[in-house]
Parts: C-alpha cells; structure tokens; sequence
C-alpha cells in the first residue's frame, strides 16, 4: 500500500518548514529571555521528544485511534463581491493541493513525516549544539 502521493510534496513542505520555523523562535525565546535557563542542546532534546510525541500520535491515528472532539463551528462568511482578477492557477494545468484538499489519511501521512523531518532537525542539533 503506497500512501505517498507527488501532489502531496507541496504540503509536507509547507509544514515542515512552519513547524521548523516555530520551534526554532521558541528554541531562540528560552534561550534568550530564561536567565540562567536551560541550555540549547537541551532545548533542543525537549523538541526532539516533542516532535517524537507527535509522530507516535500521528502513527496511532493512522492506525485508527481516534479521539473525540468538539465540532467547532465556524461563523458565515459573507459573500465577497465578484471581483475581476485573475489567480495565476488560470493559466496552469495542474491547481496547486493544499492540506484541506488532502483525504484524511492522505493529512495524517504528511503530519507523519513532518513531524519525522522536524524530530531527524532537532535530534541532530541537541548533539551539535
């Protein structure tokens, strides 16, 4: 069963990078603002388990655990007015696949190796730094 799909680059990419730039501002903040703080190879071994977790919850997700949750409910949009501009999707045969165009278990692989990428940054740092 290959679950990886080429359409779904883009997302994991998108989400690596977010969740790679988040951890480094909070590396960076408790580094910086914590007096007499820890230091950042144990910040960065705090992120590495971090990261582990969520890979684990990802997997046992795929694996068909879930968790219930609240539904939350999103207020109604107001209709924009028709506005004449032109994306640059118009002129592309292929439309660009985001993360909510993405099938269930489609998101949870790209969490998946998101959170693999983030945990193989930050394991390697704790040992550099």
């Amino acid at each position: 069963m290959k679950i990886y799909r080429n359409y779904m680059l883009r997302p994991i990419i998108y989400m690596t990078a977010t969740r790679l730039m988040a951890a480094f501002i909070f590396l960076l903040a408790v580094d910086r603002l914590v007096p007499n703080g820890p230091a950042p190879a144990m910040i960065a071994a705090f992120l590495t388990v971090l990261f582990a977790l969520f890979a684990f919850l990802v997997y046992l997700r795929m694996d068909g655990l879930r968790i219930p949750r609240v539904k939350y409910i999103r207020p109604k949009k107001k209709k924009d007015p028709m506005q004449h501009t032109f994306s640059m999707s118009d002129y592309t045969d292929e439309e660009p696949v985001s993360f909510e165009d993405l099938e269930p278990e489609e998101k949870d692989f790209c969490s998946l190796v998101c959170n693999a990428i983030n945990l193989i940054v930050f394991l390697v740092l704790s040992f550099i730094l």
